[in-house]
């Protein structure tokens, strides 16, 4: 993700010829309605797509239809609130002018369905709370098929009622099913208890029922022209989004690790927001007042009146929270430790670092074949940034590389499994820390032009050997940092047989409107363009394909629909040239007839290991699982279908439990930002300073393919022994 303003778009005020009311009517006065600030909105992302995107799209190659029921799709993926005489009615009446009503900024086909939408998800819903007071019967050889994502839409009311009535008694027969012990079934299903959970169970369902219809109805105009844009700029790559201004902030905070607030984690239960967690060091905590399963009640903007917010929609809730930092925010509250009493907090808001998303980093003693190594593990979950003095991944990562060569460790696992990606200048700028200078990226803007990235920065932070860690999950600028690191045979590939697969950037573009169409806030919404692929130093691109993994296990990611090959209108995988730069002489590469012994040693392993026994059968019966779309309405059937699975799972948990015992023994490391913001947390509370992290500990549980990297990493080194190279971390001799 590049966060640069590629573009400064300038908007050209023109006259509208409005065809069609951009008022939406007809479904009653809780309508949602476009308004006059999305019509130059859209007409502003229109350009941006036309004139910023890499495939140089036009609004005129849209194939209408297609939008339409990707739209239809996205509201109703379980086809189970249209018809699909309504689909076809729908396609029918805004397939012939769409394109035009896009250029016009007109939004009407997308509230008009959002409204029919709601009307129907509502009105089915009640029909279905009131069925729920029926006598349902779960016996017979009646079934229910749970995925209805491929299936058309059903013809006609009579068939959908026949699909919800299935579908209810899906739910809360599965609801009977998670809530029976199944080691006392046989005595509790003929007993009276029964009836009573049959009865819980309803009541359950009928709860679920009524928050979604509290959802539906707290779903605001903004939130369905973010959908509806969206779906419009993702027929052209599914990268390409629209962010309306709640969206556009919850992007700049996941992207910086940081926001102004209280420090809390909330969530509504029930209604009532409840805080679920204090964030280490933050306003909330320091006041002292404020403890976890707190409710707050009612919220006040510095010494003004209060708002109930009980039944409030969270996102709203939490919008009267945050503020500009420094700020007063009053909070009522009914304290967990008395709930008939309540009390008034007041917060000063303040800047948040949001640590637990930070680089971390752990050394594992690793025995193995008679040797006994120290082996340093850097994980990382994004390639975040800052523009101010905020945290950095590469500057991080770099802190936590040298508190583990501090400890002498012999070899080095970058653990990206789930990094999704993030900014393109942090992945080559931390690529740079384990090679001394060469390209790391090749980027091809929509002109055709080839930009190539270098680290030139010649320090090293560790010139020692590598494994870079990965999964399907493993996106973007994971795939960038393990490519390049490949093709400078700088690192060994591990984990699942390929990366995500997503070979392309995308800009972060500010909507530039005239000041008087926006001008009660400062805000903007914006979209994230894909302006440009990218391509590793090999000039092959890492799009749909990713990376190949040297060392690969079982998983079972190769069987989800996870990767940029299962996105809808991704774009196409393709070459260019490669780069030709000289590696400098003393940099650590490795040896191609190494990695083929690794590969011996692991694969052997993999085929006698009790861990990748375990392993294999975990992914035989996902497999299975998966392909269970067919579910009994028949009582009896599932409670044995639920013991058989029990059985096998149970197995699967002891067998996994007794691996605990083969983990590696590691000891924990943070950034020293974290340390500070939990001495402060400590400090707050009055706890005595824990010292537990200082010390070598048995994991939990069995992370088998990091456990098998350290094996990997551990055979590496000794094989390196055999060649008599420096012990010294940065004297690696070259392998060629």
């Amino acid at each position: 993700m590049i966060k640069i303003n590629y573009m400064r778009l300038v908007y050209i005020a023109k006259s509208v010829i409005c065809v069609l009311s951009l008022v939406s009517f007809g479904f009653g006065s809780s309508e949602l309605k476009s308004t006059f600030l999305m019509q130059q909105e859209t007409q502003w992302l229109i350009q941006a797509l036309e004139k910023a995107h890499y495939k140089k799209v036009s609004i005129d190659e849209l194939n209408s239809t297609k939008c339409l029921i990707s739209y239809l799709e996205k509201l109703d993926k379980q086809k189970l609130y249209f018809t699909q005489n309504e689909v076809n009615d729908f396609c029918n009446r805004y397939s012939p002018t769409l394109k035009t009503l896009f250029k016009q900024g007109n939004l009407l086909p997308g509230f008009e369905i959002y409204n029919a939408y709601k009307k129907n998800a509502i009105n089915r819903l009640n029909w279905a709370l009131k069925w729920l007071d029926e006598d349902l019967k779960f016996d017979g050889n009646v079934s229910y098929n749970t995925n209805r994502d491929e299936k058309r839409w059903d013809i006609n009311e009579d068939n959908l009622i026949s699909s919800w009535k299935k579908l209810v008694k899906h739910e809360v027969l599965s609801d009977i099913i998670f809530n029976i012990d199944v080691n006392s079934s046989d005595f509790f299903i003929n007993s009276n208890e029964l009836k009573d959970t049959f009865k819980e169970s309803k009541d359950r369902v009928k709860k679920r029922y009524e928050r979604w219809i509290k959802n539906i109805n707290e779903f605001e105009s903004t939130d369905v022209q973010e959908l509806y844009l969206t779906n419009l700029t993702q027929m052209f790559d599914p990268h390409t989004t629209f962010m309306n201004i709640k969206e556009k902030e919850k992007f700049d905070q996941s992207m910086n690790n940081e926001l102004v607030g209280i420090g809390a984690v909330l969530s509504d239960v029930d209604g009532f927001c409840t805080i679920k967690e204090l964030l280490p060091g933050g306003p909330a905590e320091a006041s002292l007042e404020l403890k976890p399963e707190d409710i707050i009640l009612k919220v006040a903007q510095s010494e003004g009146n209060f708002t109930d917010v009980v039944d409030m929609k969270l996102s709203k809730i939490v919008e009267l929270i945050k503020g500009p930092k420094d700020t007063l925010v009053r909070l009522e509250i009914r304290p967990i430790s008395d709930p008939s009493s309540s009390k008034v907090v007041r917060i000063i808001r303040d800047k948040i670092k949001l640590t637990s998303n930070l680089a971390k980093a752990s050394v594992h003693n690793v025995q193995h074949n008679e040797t006994n190594t120290k082996i340093g593990i850097v994980e990382l979950r994004s390639f975040y940034g800052s523009s101010g003095n905020g945290p950095k991944a590469t500057d991080d990562v770099e802190e936590l590389i040298n508190k583990l060569t501090n400890l002498d460790v012999k070899g080095i696992i970058l653990d990206l499994r789930r990094n999704g990606g993030g900014y393109l200048s942090e992945a080559v700028n931390l690529a740079g820390l384990f090679i001394s200078r060469g390209p790391v990226v090749q980027v091809k803007s929509t002109d055709g032009k080839i930009r190539k990235k270098f680290d030139f920065n010649p320090k090293l932070s560790w010139n020692g050997p590598l494994i870079v860690l990965v999964s399907r999950y493993s996106a973007s600028a994971s795939e960038i940092v393990a490519g390049a690191l490949k093709n400078h045979k700088r690192a060994i590939i591990v984990g699942d047989e390929s990366t995500h697969g997503k070979g392309t950037v995308q800009s972060l573009i500010q909507m530039n409107l005239p000041y008087n169409y926006n001008k009660s806030s400062l805000k903007k919404s914006a979209a994230k363009i894909t302006i440009q692929k990218y391509y590793l130093p090999s000039g092959n691109s890492t799009q749909i394909n990713g990376v190949k993994s040297d060392i690969s296990m079982p998983t079972i990611n190769n069987f989800l629909p996870i990767g940029e090959s299962d996105l809808e209108n991704a774009l196409a995988c393709d070459s260019i040239p490669a780069v030709n730069f000289r590696r400098p002489v003393n940099e650590f590469v490795y040896d191609d007839h190494n990695i083929e012994k690794l590969k011996k040693y692991s694969l052997e392993r993999q085929n006698i290991s009790p861990e990748f026994s375990y392993l294999n059968r975990y992914v035989e019966w996902y497999k299975e699982k998966r392909n269970e779309d067919i579910v009994s309405l028949n009582f009896q059937k599932r409670i044995q279908k639920k013991k058989t699975d029990y059985n096998f799972t149970t197995q699967l948990d002891n067998q996994l439990d007794q691996l605990a015992e083969i983990s590696f023994k590691k000891k924990d490391f943070t950034l020293d930002i974290v340390q500070s913001q939990n001495l402060k947390s400590k400090q707050i509370r009055g706890g005595e300073e824990d010292n537990s992290t200082d010390q070598f500990y048995d994991p939990p549980r069995l992370d088998i393919r990091l456990h098998e990297s350290c094996r990997i990493m551990s055979d590496w080194i000794s094989l390196l022994a055999d060649k008599k190279l420096s012990p010294n971390r940065l004297e690696f001799t070259k392998e060629i």
